[in-house]
């Protein structure tokens, strides 16, 4: 079962998820994925779902994928694979879940907050701000993004953008996400409080965390200490792969790196080539 990243993603997440879904299929494991609410086919509002309510959405798919199967007269294990923020969805989703592995792509280990002030701050670098002027903004727009998690209004994080106007209008210009519409705002507070590491602590499938090394949206080297120090070191692979991008592409191009799609495909097939091992915990 595959989720797919932030935003109104689809069941493809554009062109990301094809060419995955082929190298899984290529060792005969079925795979599903579904568009996020409000998007495509599926109705409702990808705006008004945090985390948990997204790994609710994931395992309502996965009940109807299994049903679907159940009529055919199949009842196969699942997996499942979620790319970026579809990461924090899996781990999520896999506490509930009747699963034999999780896959993270590109999935951080830390709070959405903090991957957003990551990736702010390598954006603000590549685009020349001084490292004064970066931490200046990263110092503001962290009290903004507290303002959204803790339940503060709108009106709240206005007056404190108001102060530093001049700043935000150069943030905004340079493409950094300040909430500032009621929709946003509300979307904010649902995403940024999420804090990964309890179910990271509660996994007890392994899981295949892979990391892309010039990845610029997510702290990569942070995530990879935090998902060694909270996942059973006999259930974690965690992999920095060499020369990829957020999506585990070579930068600025379309294709994944080498040996990444076989990666994949491979660890799937491997978990249900296998019975589970049971595990007291």
């Amino acid at each position: 079962m595959m989720h797919p990243g932030s935003g109104p993603s689809d069941r493809d997440n554009d062109i990301l998820f094809p060419p995955i879904r082929t190298a899984v299929l290529a060792r005969h494991v079925a795979v599903c994925s579904f568009d996020k609410r409000g998007v495509g086919a599926s109705g409702g509002d990808w705006t008004r779902a945090g985390i948990p309510t997204q790994a609710q959405d994931l395992l309502a798919g996965l009940d109807a994928a299994r049903s679907a199967l159940a009529a055919q007269g199949h009842e196969p294990p699942a997996g499942l694979f979620g790319h970026s923020q579809g990461g924090w969805v899996v781990l999520e989703a896999a506490a509930s879940a009747d699963v034999r592995f999780v896959i993270t792509n590109s999935g951080p280990a830390v709070s959405p907050a903090e991957q957003e002030l990551h990736s702010t701050r390598m954006r603000l670098g590549a685009a020349g701000w001084s490292a004064a002027d970066a931490e200046d903004a990263l110092t503001l727009l962290g009290q903004i993004f507290t303002l959204a998690g803790t339940g503060h209004s709108l009106a709240e994080a206005a007056a404190l953008r108001q102060a530093r106007d001049d700043l935000v209008t150069r943030m905004v210009r340079n493409s950094v996400f300040v909430p500032d519409d009621p929709d946003l705002w509300a979307y904010a507070g649902l995403i940024f409080p999420h804090d990964p590491s309890r179910a990271l602590q509660a996994l007890r499938v392994p899981l295949l965390a892979l990391l892309g090394q010039v990845d610029d949206v997510v702290p990569v080297d942070r995530s990879a200490s935090m998902f060694r120090a909270l996942v059973s070191p006999d259930l974690l692979d965690v992999r920095i792969v060499e020369g990829g991008d957020h999506r585990l592409q070579r930068p600025g191009s379309e294709e994944f790196v080498p040996g990444y799609l076989d990666t994949v495909a491979d660890f799937a097939a491997a978990r249900f080539a296998t019975p589970p091992t049971p595990r007291n915990r």
